[in-house]
């Protein structure tokens, strides 16, 4: 209690001398709860990947620019090492972002057949610039270590059980202060089962219709991520009559985004989170 009194105390301190006040303060300076984010009124401008314009997808690098971007989350992709641990990566194959290839031979080559030492020993940046070579696959608990001290994760599961990723979770205290995403709604169906508080998006690619929506209700999501091709003004408004909030992913058009702000979209996936911000700024002033 004594601890709280200074802190209280000091925290008048400094309203008095910003002009703030000390509930705005105190909200400021809080550690932001992904619940209140994703209800928020503001249009969330969502890291693709990270920032993966300017740093290879899904690495640390990419997470950090996606900071300095003020991206208001920082989407990742994780799959299950051979060993079974949380592994960042989008796709399932190797081939493409990292030198699986040269270093093993062989074509096609699964994240999930190799152990996590197996998996630092491979270049996961040289593809993007040689500035980033040696940059390593992060694992799911670094990755949200980068991500968390300034900016919020959007974690979408591609493989592997809810249990782990729940504890993992849950050993880190971030279940209410992050949000996880998946295509299988099975999985978050689980993951609200293990863990009530967490806040989940529910992502989807063909027609949202009442079916899909009556099966995303079983998930417990509060928010409903549609692909950009399916998504207009009346999928939003279904998705808001439900009581969810509406994401789009992937959107890097500035001509689109205004379309989507004029939609009442509420966040929007990017690889360009910068440009977007200033987009959305564009079509809704204040913002």
């Amino acid at each position: 209690m004594h601890r709280i009194a200074i802190w209280l105390a000091a925290l008048g301190v400094l309203c008095l001398a910003s002009n703030i006040s000390p509930s705005l303060a105190a909200e400021q300076t809080a550690p932001a709860l992904a619940a209140q984010r994703v209800a928020g009124p503001g249009i969330l401008v969502i890291a693709h990947r990270g920032d993966c314009r300017v740093a290879p997808e899904n690495t640390l690098p990419a997470f950090a620019s996606a900071l300095k971007a003020g991206a208001d989350l920082v989407e990742l992709d994780y799959y299950h090492s051979a060993d079974g641990v949380p592994v960042v990566c989008h796709d399932a194959d190797l081939d493409r972002t990292t030198n699986a290839t040269a270093l093993w031979g062989g074509t096609k080559l699964k994240l999930s057949s190799k152990n996590l030492t197996e998996l630092r020993q491979l270049d996961a940046g040289s593809w993007f610039g040689q500035r980033f070579a040696g940059t390593r696959i992060p694992t799911l608990a670094e990755a949200l270590d980068t991500i968390q001290a300034g900016s919020m994760t959007l974690v979408e599961r591609k493989d592997g059980d809810p249990a782990t990723c729940i504890e993992l979770l849950k050993q880190k205290k971030l279940l209410d202060r992050v949000v996880v995403q998946s295509f299988d709604w099975d999985y978050l169906a689980e993951c609200r089962r293990l863990a009530p508080k967490l806040t989940m998006a529910a992502l989807g690619d063909k027609k949202l219709d009442s079916a899909r929506l009556d099966k995303i209700a079983k998930t417990g999501a509060s928010v409903v991520a549609w692909e950009n091709k399916n998504t207009d003004a009346s999928t939003i408004a279904v998705i808001h009559a439900r009581g969810w909030k509406a994401w789009v992913w992937t959107v890097d058009d500035p001509a689109r985004i205004g379309q989507l702000v004029e939609a009442k979209i509420d966040g929007i996936i990017t690889n360009r989170p910068s440009q977007t911000r200033a987009a959305v700024r564009a079509a809704r002033p204040g913002q």
